[in-house]
């Protein structure tokens, strides 16, 4: 998500949801059971009148084309179907962005002076055993300060016609490009699009000490290139899905994803559930918070509000650690901060320019999770998805933005953490209902802890660190470990943050019938409410 200045006027990456009114609409069906789903893809054809565009045995779901004359027939078969799980449209993501002008000081990365990047790189400056998908309009991955960076494929064979390592792509050396449905994810510009992609790739890593161009935060880590938004910025749900999962189960540790779409969460069903098999690999993914200037507390946006404990969402930081007037905020559904205002970074065809955004705060914090990784491998210690919140969370500068931990992320101190083994309170900041429990621990924790909470009139600590929520306000928790070592939390909240509850959603179809059908299939549905 990015807005860039071009002379005196500011334009915002605005990430929406496409609804158009078409012929035909695309929708995406999920079957209960694996068994199930594959054999719709024989009898979906001759059972219905849709056509089976794509299907995606991971997620067990079929992308299906219904003729807008056929919508309400089709629904009514498949409300009929009971291996059917749910049915949503096949939104579009959607990226606009343009260039600044290019910086001809191309040394002048701000955002790594703010983070205290080379005191990071004098624990690490990255492996390049760690992976990074980078998610986006693709990475120009013969650019002249990325190239060496760029993952390849070793099981695969360059050029052959095969699928050699049997994982559904032919010829994938260097990642996929799931809007072409190729193997070449190079990064496609356009007047809406500069270079979304490259740029986002080059903040994460581009190589360092090369006497060229920039430097990324992880200077010496692997991109993968991964396309699903095309030259116009846009992409849809179903592609979203195939990018996370093919990023998944080919070795990427991160996930970077400066894309979005404020849809309910229902809505958003097939990409949570890819995060979540995700999550099941131990894979960090990060989301920007997206550039409406609101709170995504009162606002739904996916993926940044997915709230799973492998999902970091980050908002933007300028300069002087103020919050530009176009980032989003949250004090629950927006973990930290980042650089994300006039970020130099690489661009298509060996050129180098200013964007800004969450689209570029989501990949400094992309890099610096890589940064983590590597230093914890060399360390011989192992950082979980959970752990790597904390981390980041528990080492933030504290600025005025509206986020759960109230940080902006600082590398160098994350990195010295690690290495130190610092104690910090997990999790580290938090928001509860009345009446909800949620169990403390302590990173880092050297034999028992002990817990104590600033205000035992809102809530209580028991001896085994179970903290439960007793009435409206905030406090702080505070552990010792059997070392003597101590640790505070940030603000710990009971209740519900400030801001308008979301709007119920309205049938987004002209026939209120549809809604009805799609209702009987899945009530959970904003407008079934």
């Amino acid at each position: 998500m990015s807005s860039m200045k071009s002379n005196k006027f500011l334009i915002t990456l605005t990430l929406f949801f496409i609804s158009s009114v078409a012929y035909a609409k695309d929708y995406i069906i999920k079957y209960k059971t694996e068994a199930q789903f594959n054999a719709s893809l024989f009898s979906f054809k001759t059972r219905y009148v849709s056509n089976i565009k794509s299907s995606h045995k991971d997620g067990k779901l079929l992308l299906v084309e219904i003729p807008k004359k056929e919508e309400k027939t089709e629904f009514e078969k498949l409300k009929a179907d009971d291996s059917i799980e749910y049915i949503v449209e096949n939104i579009k993501f959607h990226a606009v962005s343009s260039l600044l002008t290019n910086d001809p000081q191309s040394g002048a990365q701000w955002a790594l002076q703010k983070v205290k990047a080379s005191e990071a790189w004098a624990y690490s400056q990255g492996s390049p055993s760690v992976v990074v998908a980078v998610i986006d309009t693709g990475i120009n991955w013969s650019h002249e300060d990325l190239e060496k960076q760029i993952w390849w494929n070793k099981v695969e064979t360059e050029n052959n016609g095969k699928d050699d390592d049997n994982n559904g792509y032919v010829d994938d050396v260097r990642g996929w490009d799931f809007f072409g449905n190729d193997n070449n994810p190079d990064d496609e510009t356009s007047s809406q699009n500069p270079g979304h992609g490259t740029h986002c790739a080059g903040i994460v890593g581009a190589t360092g000490n090369n006497q060229v161009g920039i430097s990324g935060l992880a200077q010496n880590i692997t991109l993968m290139p991964i396309r699903f938004l095309g030259a116009d910025g846009s992409g849809d749900l179903m592609n979203a899905v195939k990018a996370i999962d093919y990023a998944t189960n080919n070795g990427a540790q991160v996930i970077s994803a400066s894309w979005g779409a404020p849809v309910q969460r229902d809505q958003a069903k097939p990409i949570l559930e890819a995060i979540e098999r995700a999550r099941d690999k131990k894979v960090v993914f990060i989301a920007a918070a997206a550039n409406d200037g609101k709170s995504n507390d009162s606002r739904e946006v996916y993926p940044a509000n997915a709230g799973f404990s492998n999902v970091i969402s980050v908002a933007a930081s300028g300069s002087k650690d103020e919050k530009p007037s176009w980032s989003n905020y949250g004090r629950v559904k927006v973990d930290l901060a980042a650089p994300g205002l006039d970020i130099l970074s690489t661009l298509p065809n060996n050129s180098y320019g200013k964007l800004s955004g969450t689209s570029m705060a989501t990949p400094l914090v992309s890099g610096l999770a890589a940064l983590i990784l590597s230093h914890a491998k060399a360390l011989g210690k192992t950082v979980t998805p959970e752990d790597m919140k904390v981390l980041l969370e528990g080492t933030s500068d504290p600025v005025d933005i509206e986020t759960a931990s109230g940080g902006r992320v600082l590398a160098s101190g994350v990195l010295k953490a690690l290495t130190d083994e610092k104690l910090i309170v997990s999790p580290y900041a938090k928001t509860l209902a009345v009446g909800e429990a949620l169990q403390i621990s302590g990173l880092h924790a050297k034999g028992e802890l002990s817990y104590s909470v600033s205000s035992e009139n809102i809530a209580t600590i028991s001896d085994t660190g179970l903290l439960t929520a007793k009435t409206e306000g905030q406090f702080t928790v505070s552990i010792k470990d059997a070392s003597g070592a101590e640790a505070n939390s940030t603000r710990f909240f009971v209740g519900k943050p400030a801001g308008d509850e979301p709007a119920p959603g309205l049938c987004p179809f002209e026939d209120p019938m549809l809604c009805e059908l799609l209702c009987s299939i899945n009530p959970s549905f904003p407008w079934c409410q």
